[in-house]
This record gives C-alpha cells, structure tokens and sequence, in this order.
C-alpha cells in the first residue's frame, strides 16, 4: 500500500508540543527525529499569526480587511482564521512535482488543531463533515480532520469591535470576487453595466507586490468610469517566514470565497457572485493521465454546492453562491468586455497562474494554461491588438517552441478542442462520463436531459471558438510567403497536425488464454472507483493481480 502525506497542523495558539505523546517531542518541544528521518519535520507544522504567541509564521490582516469600522462575529472571525490557516499549510507543504500525476503522490492527509471562538458550533460533527467534504473535494487531497480547541478569550482584532458601529447596507448591493483577472473584470463591468447595483468587490492577496497592483489599478480604472457605485475590500493573508512550498493554491477559492461570505452577511445578504466561465470551471482533463491530481475543481459545481451548504450552515439560513458566467465560455467573457466598450480595461487584467518568478515587464508568463486559454480567446473575439502590449514573457506565436511542457500544453489544448467537435451528444458522454456524473446534480436546469444538452453546447460552442481562433493566427502570422521557422507554433504543432496523433500508450502483448479485455472506459472507471474506496478508507490497498499474465 503506498502511503499518503501526512501533515499534523497546530494552529492560532495551538502547540504541537501538547497535542502530540511526550515520547516523540524533544526538550525543544519539536518532534523528536531519529538517523534518516529529517523529512518528518514536514509532518508536523505549527502555524501562528500573532506576535504574541510565539514565533509568528503566517499573516492574517482581520485588522485591514476593511476600509469600514464594523463587528464580526465570533463564527465569522473562526471562519476567516481557520480559512486562512488551511490556505497556509497548502502552501507550506508539498504536492509533488508537476509530472507526479498519480493520486497517491500527488494527495495529502492533514490534521488540524485549531483554537476557535465558537467552539460549541465547530465542535459539531455535522460542521465538521460539511467543512472536511468541501475540502476534499475542492483540493483533491486524500483527507481533511480537525480538531477545534476552545480559545481561552477573543483575539483582538479592534477594527471589528466597535460595539455601537452599524454598518450602512444600500438598497442594492452586489457581493462578488474579484481577482484581478478577465472574468471577474467581465462581471464586475457586467454589473455595473446592466444594473444600478452597488458592487462590493472582494480580494484576497498575500503580498506580492504584483497581484496588489493588478487589482488596485484595475479597481481605480472601475471607479472613474462608475464613480461612487463600488468598494474594494481585500484580505490579506500569507506566509510570512518561507516561500510557499506549493503553487497550485487549491484552497485559496475556500479562503476566497469565505471572506465573501463574511462580508456579504455583515451587509445583511445571502447571495455572492463568482465569475468564472464554465470550461475553466468543469476542467475537463486534456488527458486521462491527469485526471487524479491536476484538474482543478475550485469552481467546479459541486465546489460551489458544497461551499453553500456549509455556508447556509454557519449562517443558519440559505446562503447561494452564483456563477453567472458557467454557460459562457472565455470568448465569449472576452465580448462581455468586448459588447460594454471597455477592452482599454484588458491589457490591465492579469490571468496568469504563475505567482512569483516573473520577468519584470511582463505581467504574464505566457506559458501556463490560463495564459494560453487568454491567448485563444482574445484571437477568437478579434480583440489582440488589446493584449499584446508586451504583456507576454513568451509569446508561443512568435518565439520557438524550445519547451516540451509548452509544446504538450498546446498539443492538448487544441486536442480537447478537436474531440468536442468530431463528437455528437452520445459520444461526448461516453468519453466524458465520470466527469460529467460528478457535476450533472449541481448546475441549473429542469431536467438531466436539459443539463447535459447545455454542457454540450457549452463544450462545442469552446471547440468552435478555438478553431476560429487558430484560423485568425494564420491569417496573421503564417502567410505562406513568410520564411518557414522550425521550432515555431505554426509548424511544430498546426503544420504536422499533432493534436490529432492518438496519445502513446504502452503496447503489452496479449497473453495466450483467450479472455475478454476490459475496455479502456471501464478500466478507467475501475481505476477511479479504486482510488475513491482508498480515500473513503473503506480499503487499504489495491490488489496487484493486473500486473500477472493471468485472468483476473
């Protein structure tokens, strides 16, 4: 049986000095290692954001949160904490390496310790479960436990104590994310557009300079045009002793999304917007290999569901979160910008997933997948000449394909794009059922037929964007009298068609005994039902018989 990472995470006071047996603490109070056993130190992390209470390791500004003076309460301070620790220790521990695809490398187990305010209501082990599904879910890792610890008195956190400070609610106001990047942007013109709502926009930013100055440029741009009809409030919250250890920021959408919350319900509503357009939302993996670890499902349906339901909870009344933007794809958030007159917003927005190690200049790596799939939708609205203010690091139309991971991202991209297109509705769920079974209950519509006939529009909607998008690049970079370029885009990925090569596989020779072979579905399916029993821990380990030539 291969073993998961394990993680023991005390928290807001909590030792781990006092949680763990005497046997295996030092005198020092940090775990005892013996020869060959440095690597446990990981297994146990204590996390701190106060100065007053040890060695501080994690910021978490409650005091800056808002521009206004106004009351949390005790449930909602919890939230934000124990929100922001989790974000914490997913940065501070390690997933594994980009090509560590497997379930069982890739996915962690963490236990966490917390002192909390409430802790009649975080003691309760329906919350407990709500908060520890969510998670799994969301981030993909093998397990979440916690163990709340009553805290002796409230933390200070003065800005929100004001007892006699009533917050103003308008009329009409908006709760939603706000990013920094294309979509939120989208949604939050969208708004103020075809709405005489008020908009709060919400932020979480852990102190780089970069994404700070995104989202306070493109907040000042939004004020001159709408003046007086938005708020900016942002959270900050990071490490504050060591680089994180981990970019794919799975947890960062809970710690989003429940300051959001918090801030939506001092304002006396039940409703926050997220913006996010469906295809980056569902994920569908480009290729099966990649279906246990790095699909992102931060805004997937079932996410938001999850998310609601222990919201709703913690609210004690029905609190919804709202995607406007799952039935669109990123084109088509491009023309929101596009129809509203405001694509002199665009080359401000920044939707690159790289946090740190950019070139100065350059707000976008060029690279990773969500610049690609900005890249795809600008050409397909007609609207580059926006987005190529030296915007890019790399610019895969222009410079050589010297990168095998580049190559790879385009070949698949291109590749989901072209199987929606040979696929009509049947063959499309076939190839894409497990996927779809995991969202299907949780997106809008009357019946299941109607739900999966939406998906697949959206799916064929993308695939005929993309190639509307790669005929525009032609026109612009490929004329057939230009010098041929070996290593460029146009003649290592589009001249020899390589998204339309079948994958390679590893050929076995089939052994003697006549025997029905399982269909590549099916041992997918088995696969995944696998890997689902291991994390319920309703099994320990998987037999080997499929390796032996013999019938199983």
């Amino acid at each position: 049986m291969r073993e998961f990472a394990e993680h023991i995470v005390a928290c807001n006071g909590v030792k781990i000095k006092d949680i763990l047996p005497t046997g295996i603490i030092e005198g020092s109070g940090k775990p005892r290692l013996t020869d060959g056993q440095a690597s446990i130190r990981d297994k146990y992390l204590e996390l701190e954001h106060r100065e007053d209470c040890g060695k501080k390791n994690v910021n978490i500004y409650l005091n800056k949160f808002v521009t206004n003076i106004f009351k949390l309460n005790k449930r909602h301070k919890d939230l934000l904490e124990i929100a922001a620790y989790i974000f914490a220790a997913d940065r501070r521990t390690y997933r594994g390496k980009p090509d560590d695809d497997e379930y069982h490398s890739w996915s962690r187990a963490f236990h966490f310790h917390i002192n909390v305010r409430d802790y009649n209501f975080w003691n309760k082990q329906e919350i407990k479960d709500l908060l520890e599904q969510a998670l799994c879910f969301m981030t993909g890792d093998h397990s979440y436990k916690f163990k709340f610890h009553k805290a002796g008195s409230d933390f200070p956190t003065n800005i929100f104590d004001t007892e006699t400070f009533v917050v103003e609610t308008p009329d009409n106001l908006r709760v939603a994310l706000f990013s920094g990047g294309i979509d939120s942007l989208a949604g939050a013109i969208e708004l103020l557009e075809t709405t005489n709502a008020e908009i709060c926009l919400v932020s979480h930013q852990t102190g780089l300079p970069g994404i700070q100055n995104t989202q306070k440029t493109l907040y000042n741009e939004i004020n001159k045009l709408y003046p007086g009809r938005c708020s900016h409030y942002k959270f900050r919250c990071g490490l504050s002793d060591t680089p994180s250890r981990d970019e794919t920021q799975r947890t960062r959408s809970f710690l989003y999304t429940s300051i959001a919350f918090a801030l939506a319900k001092e304002y006396k509503q039940n409703c926050i917007y997220v913006y996010e357009n469906g295809i980056t939302s569902i994920n569908f993996a480009e290729t099966q290999d990649l279906m246990n670890g790095r699909a992102s499902r931060t805004t997937h349906p079932q996410t938001i569901r999850r998310l609601e339901e222990l919201f709703t909870a913690i609210a004690e009344e029905p609190f919804t979160i709202h995607n406007p933007y799952f039935f669109k794809t990123k084109t088509d958030v491009v023309e929101v910008i596009k129809t509203n007159n405001r694509l002199d917003l665009l080359d401000s927005s920044v939707s690159c997933s790289t946090t740190r190690n950019k070139e100065p200049g350059n707000t976008h790596c060029g690279k990773c997948s969500q610049c690609i799939d900005r890249r795809f939708a600008v050409y397909a609205a007609e609207v580059e000449k926006y987005d190529e203010n030296g915007l890019y690091h790399f610019d895969f139309l222009k410079d050589d394909l010297e990168s095998d991971v580049i190559k790879k991202l385009l070949t698949e991209y291109i590749r989901l794009a072209q199987n929606f297109a040979k696929q009509d509705i049947d063959g499309w769920y076939e190839e894409r059922s497990s996927e779809i079974v995991e969202m299907i209950d949780f997106i809008d519509g009357t019946t299941e037929y109607e739900r999966l006939d939406k998906l697949y529009k959206l799916c064929q909607r993308h695939s005929e964007q993309i190639e509307k998008s790669i005929k525009r690049m032609r026109d612009i970079y490929d004329s057939p009298y230009a010098t041929c370029k070996p290593k460029s885009f146009f003649n290592l990925i589009l001249g020899p068609r390589s998204y339309q090569q079948e994958i390679k596989t590893t050929i076995i020779e089939k052994p003697k005994i006549e025997k029905e072979v399982p269909s590549k579905g099916l041992k997918k399916l088995v696969k995944e039902t696998c890997e689902s029993l291991i994390k319920q821990k309703k099994i320990t380990e998987v037999s080997n018989e499929t390796k032996k030539k013999r019938p199983i």
